[in-house]
């Protein structure tokens, strides 16, 4: 899927789907990824799911 990289931090980033609003849906957590910024759109593999989020890696 393709996710917009909405915050980076030291363990990873955090993003949306193109079907996500911001603070109103869930999040997709991208563990580890690095060398990304806020405003990026990279594509990633959905690995796992909650209840309201989506945890995945970067192609």
């Amino acid at each position: 899927m393709d996710v917009l990289i909405d915050e980076v931090n030291d363990t990873g980033a955090v993003g949306r789907t193109y079907a996500d609003s911001p603070e109103i849906d869930g999040s997709v957590y991208l563990d580890g990824a690095t060398g990304i910024a806020e405003g990026d759109m990279v594509k990633a593999t959905i690995t796992k799911s909650g209840a309201y989020d989506l945890w995945a890696e970067v192609k």
